[in-house]
């Protein structure tokens, strides 16, 4: 390995073998490369950033205790990472209940963007409260795929791996989510404003 190389460009699998060596650099680089896009997932998924934030801890805890019994076996690291992230959120949900509805003031951390005036921040909110709405209406399973694909930005392969399901599962489910999404979304056309 090339030791000036930098950790950006250092492929995820030789950084999860020197993890596995103990070396903390490596720790380190994982929990830079994966955070963001846990934490987003775990926000999605829960609707609240402080317990995406303590979940999204956890899953890196668990990561450092148990990366020694990783095994890639032909799925990604990020598939395993995005395992534990869902065993926890589910564990969460099990213990607390599902969640109630995301405080309108929690909304901008969530997004992540502090620089939202207020009519976008008002949009903003707006449309979160919609979206979260029209998710009620997806089966599980929907969720969980829509969940990782876009808020986690896993690949399908990457949550078939998470989810122990087939690829063409999940594209069937991910469309027929994405379709109960945009009929609860977009309102019907009525007669009246199709000619106006």
């Amino acid at each position: 390995m090339i030791a000036d190389r930098p950790r950006s460009e250092e492929p995820v699998d030789a950084q999860v073998e020197r993890a596995q060596r103990g070396e903390t650099d490596a720790f380190e680089a994982l929990y830079e490369r994966f955070y963001d896009r846990i934490f987003r997932y775990l926000s999605f998924k829960t609707g609240d950033p402080m317990v995406a934030e303590d979940l999204a801890v956890e899953v890196f805890l668990r990561m450092l205790t148990s990366i020694g019994s990783y095994r890639r076996r032909g799925h990604p690291f990020s598939s395993w990472l995005f395992r534990i992230a869902h065993n926890l959120a589910v564990d969460h949900f099990r213990k607390h209940g599902r969640r109630a509805t995301v405080p309108l003031d929690k909304v901008a951390a969530v997004v992540g963007d502090t620089s939202l005036d207020l009519d976008d921040y008002v949009q903003t909110k707006l449309t979160m409260r919609e979206v979260e709405r029209a998710m009620e209406g997806l089966t599980d399973l929907q969720r969980q795929v829509i969940s990782m694909r876009f808020a986690g930005e896993l690949s399908v392969r990457e949550t078939a791996e998470a989810l122990g399901r087939k690829e063409n599962a999940i594209k069937a489910l991910q469309h027929a989510g994405m379709k109960k999404l945009r009929r609860a979304l977009v309102p019907a056309v009525s007669p009246s404003h199709q000619h106006a």
